[in-house]
Parts: structure tokens; C-alpha cells; sequence
């Protein structure tokens, strides 16, 4: 417990972790703790098994309850209390409510962006709901590209590219969720733009110097109740704002008032600004101080599981979590978020439902957690994240700054470092494991499917069952097409994998194959020779693992894999990410790694990368108990292709 109490860790939390036998930090928690505590962002990466998933949660849940703790106390989250002289002073554009390249004059005026290559946007930290036709202008002041209209709290800042954002831009288009129409006219410099919100008739309208363009939205009905805030989106432009507190140059007609003449009982103050009425910071319930994203349900659960262990002696206050995965009743974990939650942990889909629905709000976060963040980008997150991260207000509520923490397999990755250098704020690496680095206890070897070499394929009685890409193709021996050889590959991977199997006597290993469909496909093939899954004798029992699969059944599965119930876990790297596997004495890869070229072998620095994968995927690589033996080319127990 003191070891950790010298990095600065609460007495609570270590009697937590030496109740868990963490005696001493790890290397990647020594690094890493510190660096999160003293406000930094961090870049991680570490083995298996390594604790990098206390390094961050640790820290992450200490700062979480100091914050709680603050803001009971009434001592926390102290900023300038506004001016209480008039109306006028309480509108203006929010400081925090807004993107990291959008600068806001003092008085909330005027905002600017420098940033040629992306939006960022503004809200004003006032809104109005309920009734009233409500009435703001907006000025060009300089060239570039902007979008002014009205937004919600759950939108993105940048203006009308999600249902819950409603702008018009300089190129004459309106603009919501994604869906940009032409509407009115284009404008540029010195022009005027008239945003009217009517909130009887639920209307959106725009006037340009004057000249009414017509209604451009009916607000749909699942918003009515929603709370809406002047907004804008720059690129590489500026912009003026008046909402009242001096004369308009162009009056407003039809009943249309200023927005500082707005009824209080009609009036809103912005969760991510200061509130009127004091000058401390406050929490809201659904809008967490922390969001951790992992690639998968099983990993994420881990990693939920963790925190709470770790905060067990944490109260007054107590930290409230989530676990947000799919395959779990949406309307439960709304319900918890709406009770109140500080700490999120899920997965990207179900994450983005609730994100997006608006009932889960960024408004609050102050760490942004991306574990296994290679694993994220391989299944097509990135956008996800880069959406999330342009939501996220850089400076919170209370003044405090967003720290991004990323966890990967490597950070020599070209796409993480990419993330890296786009998102995170002069992050330190904390690389334990070095851009090539594979433990003495692994032992590896590729061996080239070579289906010109080897004829075998040609008098295969049974073969596992192919992907069907070359279903319409002539794949017989006599074709001699790079088709046919495609398709010969993929045979030969799954008899490979079976001589393996019989050659070595295998009783435990992992067999990961690229796509969920290869998956599907390796484990039938199993059972038809082994007799069927039921067969109790079956030398080829497996289970699968994979994305597809129900989360009951692929706990269930995983579950008789660890208990030796069955030989073999069939699964793809993504889903076989963070599994805690004791013991294992081999792992098979029957994932091609690249394209099938006639002739083609693996190179000797794929293999060592492929090795180092499997490593990371696979606590038991490093494990005592495992039985590493070194292997010929002609043993065949790694399939490469």
C-alpha cells in the first residue's frame, strides 16, 4: 500500500489494490500514474498482463472523486461568476462550450477560427425553451467559411451535421443531420444573418440583410422539449454576435423579440458554463467526468470489474459506473445514467446509440480513455472517435483541461501515432514494450501456404468450407488461376491447422482466423471430424468467439474453454483482445496476413510481427505454466498464408 501512496495514490484506493495482492506497482503503473495525476496526457503501451489497466483507472477514479468531493464541499469548480448588472451581460458566447481552435473575445461577442483544414464551433452559454419567438444577428467579419443557426446540448459543435443541430451556411445551404439543402442564398463579408427561433409554431427560420429566406426547419416532435442555444461553426473565419444588448441593424417583425428580452421562466444556463446564479461549477447527471472505450464487450466488462474493486473503500462521496455494452437492455442503462453516473466504461457501438440519442451527454467529460486503441482503429472507429473528440469541450467546467489516455498494442503503429498527433495535447509515451520485442518464452514459426508447391489440395476429400468469394470463379486444379490458388490457400490453411493439431498431440490452444465467417466456418469443419460437438471424445471440441456471437453465449463459451471443457477457442484477434488465458501452450494463426500472390512467401520481419501479436493477445505467451517448444517449418504448428 505505501508504494503506491508515494506516487501520490489515496490510502482508500491502496487498501483496495493490496487487498487484490498488489504489493507494488507494476513498471507501466510506476510510469504512468504520476504522469496522470499531474494533469498530462499519456500514451501507453505495455504486455498482457503488464497492469495497464490500473495504470489509468487508478488515477482516473482518484481525480474523479477529489472532484465530487470539491464540488460537496462547495469549494470546487470555482470560475468568474458573471455580471449581474443586467440581462444583457448573461448572453454571450461560452468560453467552454466550444472547440479547441475557437477563439471568444472577452465580452462573448465575436469568435474566430484560424484552423484552415477543420471546423470548430460555439454555443452561447444561454438557451430557451418552452414558448416565445425568440431572435439573434450574426455578422460576417471576415472571409472564410461559417454556419450559424440553433443548437442542443447533445449536438456536436459543428453545426447541423446531427439531428440535433439546425445551421445555414455562407454557401446558401441549410443544414441537419447530415443533410444539406440548398435554402435562401449564399453570404460573405458584412452581411447580416437574422436566426429566428419560433418555439409556439416550433419553426426555425433565417433572414439575410433583412430579406426573410423562409422557414428552413419544423423542429421534429421528439424535440420539443429540448433546450436550444445560438450556435456557430468556423473554418478559417470570424464572426460577430448581437443577441440584444445593443440596437439590431435589422428590427425583427412578426412578435420576434431579443433573445436578452426573453422571459427568465423561457431561459436556460448552459451545463459547461458558469450558472447565473453562482460561480461554481456543478455536475449533471447523465454527462460523465470519464469515458473508457474498449473494442470489446468481454474486455470491457474486465475493465468495469477492475474499477470497481478499485474504488471498494471509496466513499463520501461514492463513485457511481457504468458498463455500456450491447446485448444488455438500453432502457436499464438510461435509467442509470439518468440517476447519475461518473465513470462510463463501454463499448463503441452501444456508446454512440446513447451519445447520439442524447442520453448520454459529453458535456462533463474530463478523461477520454481509448484502450486497446489499435484494436479500435482496425474495426473502423475512427471517425467514432475523431466525432466524439471534436464533442468533448477541451476545458471543462470547472476549468480544468481534458486528458486523453490511449492504451495500444504498440504505439509504432503508423494509425495510432496518427490518432496521437491529431487528438492528444503533447502526450508523453510510456513504451514498455519497444517496436519489436517478442519474450524469450515464445517460440514461433510461419509456414508458408504455398499451394504450387504443395499438390495435396487437389485430392482433398473434405476441406474446411471456404468464404464463397470465388463461388462464380473456376477454381478446379485444371484452371491454373490466380483464383484457383486464392481458393486452394484457404483449404490448405484448415488441413494445415488439423496435421498441426494431430502432430503435436494439442489438448489447449487459441486459433484465430481473420474474418467472423472463417470463424463460423473452422468450427463446423471441427465437429464434422470430431463427431459433433456432443461427441465427448471429439479430438477437435472447440467453441467460437467472435463479434456476431450473443454476449451470454460467448461468455459461456470462453468460460468451458478456460475450465478445458473444450480443446480449441476459435476466434478473431479483435474479440480475443484482453482475455485472461492461464496455461496455454499454443496459439495457431489461420489469418492470411498478406495478399495471396502465386509464389509468395512471409517475410521473416511479418512473422516477427505476427508473433508479437499473438503475444499481446495471449496472457498464457508469458505464463510459467505454458509449454513453449521450438518448432521446424515441416511441424506446421503456425499457420501464416
Amino acid at each position: 500500500m505505501a508504494a503506491f501512496e508515494e506516487m501520490g495514490v489515496l490510502p482508500e484506493i491502496g487498501k483496495a489494490v493490496e487487498e487484490m495482492d498488489w504489493m507494488l506497482p507494476t513498471d507501466v503503473q510506476a510510469e504512468a500514474i504520476p504522469l496522470i495525476l499531474g494533469g498530462g496526457d499519456v500514451l501507453m503501451a505495455a504486455e498482457t498482463g503488464s497492469g495497464k489497466t490500473g495504470a489509468f483507472c487508478l488515477p482516473i477514479i482518484q481525480i474523479v472523486w477529489e472532484t465530487l468531493k470539491d464540488l460537496k464541499e462547495g469549494k470546487g469548480g470555482s470560475v468568474a461568476a458573471p455580471s449581474q448588472t443586467s440581462a444583457a451581460s448573461q448572453w454571450k458566447l461560452s468560453v467552454w462550450d466550444r472547440g479547441w481552435a475557437m477563439a471568444v473575445t472577452p465580452d462573448g461577442m465575436r469568435c474566430q477560427s484560424r484552423e484552415q483544414k477543420e471546423w470548430h464551433g460555439c454555443r452561447a452559454d444561454r438557451g430557451l425553451h418552452s414558448a416565445g419567438r425568440h431572435y439573434y444577428e450574426a455578422t460576417v467579419t471576415d472571409e472564410g467559411l461559417c454556419r450559424v443557426g440553433w443548437s442542443t446540448p447533445q449536438a456536436s459543435l459543428d453545426l447541423g451535421t446531427d439531428k440535433f443541430g439546425f445551421g445555414f451556411g455562407g454557401t446558401g445551404k441549410k443544414s441537419n443531420n447530415k443533410q444539406f439543402d440548398s435554402y435562401g442564398e449564399p453570404f460573405g463579408m458584412h452581411d447580416v444573418i437574422g436566426c429566428y427561433l419560433d418555439l409556439d409554431n416550433m419553426q426555425i427560420k433565417f433572414t439575410k440583410n433583412e430579406k426573410d429566406l423562409g422557414n428552413a426547419f419544423n423542429i421534429p416532435k421528439q424535440l420539443h422539449a429540448a433546450t436550444f442555444f445560438p450556435a456557430v461553426v468556423l473554418k478559417n473565419a470570424e464572426m460577430s454576435f448581437n443577441f440584444g444588448a445593443e440596437p439590431f441593424k435589422f428590427k425583427p417583425a412578426g412578435g420576434y423579440t431579443a433573445l436578452t428580452s426573453a422571459s427568465k421562466e423561457f431561459v436556460k444556463n448552459s451545463d459547461v458554463s458558469a450558472s447565473a446564479s453562482t460561480s461554481k461549477a456543478k455536475l449533471v447527471n447523465n454527462a460523465p467526468q470519464a469515458i473508457i472505450i474498449e473494442p470489446s464487450r468481454e474486455l470491457a466488462e474486465q475493465t468495469y470489474n477492475q474499477i470497481v474493486k478499485f474504488k471498494k473503500f471509496i466513499e463520501q462521496p461514492s463513485i457511481k459506473d457504468l458498463l455500456v455494452i450491447g446485448g444488455v437492455n438500453i432502457k436499464d442503462q438510461i435509467s442509470v445514467l439518468n440517476s447519475g453516473v461518473d465513470i462510463v466504461v463501454g463499448t463503441p457501438g452501444r456508446l454512440e446509440d446513447l451519445i447520439s440519442g442524447g442520453q448520454l451527454a459529453l458535456t462533463h467529460c474530463r478523461f477520454f480513455v481509448l484502450d486497446e486503441a489499435d484494436g479500435l482503429l482496425k474495426q473502423g472507429y475512427t471517425e467514432m472517435i475523431n466525432r466524439l473528440h471534436r464533442q468533448i469541450p477541451k476545458i471543462t467546467s470547472d476549468g480544468k483541461r481534458l486528458q486523453m489516455i490511449v492504451c495500444s498494442a504498440t504505439l509504432h503503429d503508423f494509425e495510432v501515432k496518427k490518432l496521437a498527433n491529431t487528438l492528444m495535447h503533447f502526450p508523453t509515451w510510456v513504451d514498455l514494450k519497444g517496436e519489436d520485442a517478442v519474450p524469450e518464452t515464445v517460440h514461433h514459426v510461419v509456414v508458408p501456404v504455398d499451394p504450387q508447391k504443395d499438390h495435396a489440395w487437389k485430392n482433398y476429400r473434405r476441406h474446411v468450407p471456404t468464404d464463397g468469394v470465388h463461388a462464380k470463379d473456376n477454381v478446379s486444379p485444371a484452371a491454373n488461376s490466380a483464383e484457383m490458388l486464392s481458393e486452394a490457400v484457404k483449404m490448405m490453411k484448415g488441413e494445415y491447422a488439423v496435421h498441426a493439431i494431430n502432430k503435436h498431440k494439442m489438448d489447449k490452444a487459441i486459433i484465430f482466423c481473420r474474418t467472423k465467417l472463417d470463424c463460423d466456418n473452422l468450427e463446423r469443419y471441427f465437429n464434422q471430424l470430431g463427431g459433433g460437438p456432443q461427441n465427448r471424445n471429439n479430438p477437435y471440441s472447440c467453441v467460437c468467439l467472435h463479434g456476431d456471437r450473443k454476449p451470454n453465449e460467448r461468455k459461456a463459451n470462453l468460460e468451458k474453454f478456460k475450465k478445458g471443457e473444450v480443446k480449441f477457442l476459435i476466434c478473431t484477434d479483435v474479440a480475443a483482445r484482453g482475455i485472461d488465458i492461464t496455461g496455454l501452450p499454443f496459439n495457431i494463426c489461420a489469418a492470411s496476413v498478406e495478399p495471396c500472390i502465386p509464389g509468395s512467401v512471409l517475410h521473416r520481419r511479418q512473422a516477427h510481427q505476427l508473433a508479437v501479436e499473438l503475444h499481446l493477445l495471449v496472457h498464457g505467451g508469458t505464463s510459467e505454466m505454458a509449454r513453449p517448444i521450438r518448432l521446424t517449418t515441416t511441424d506446421l504448428s503456425c499457420i501464416g498464408g
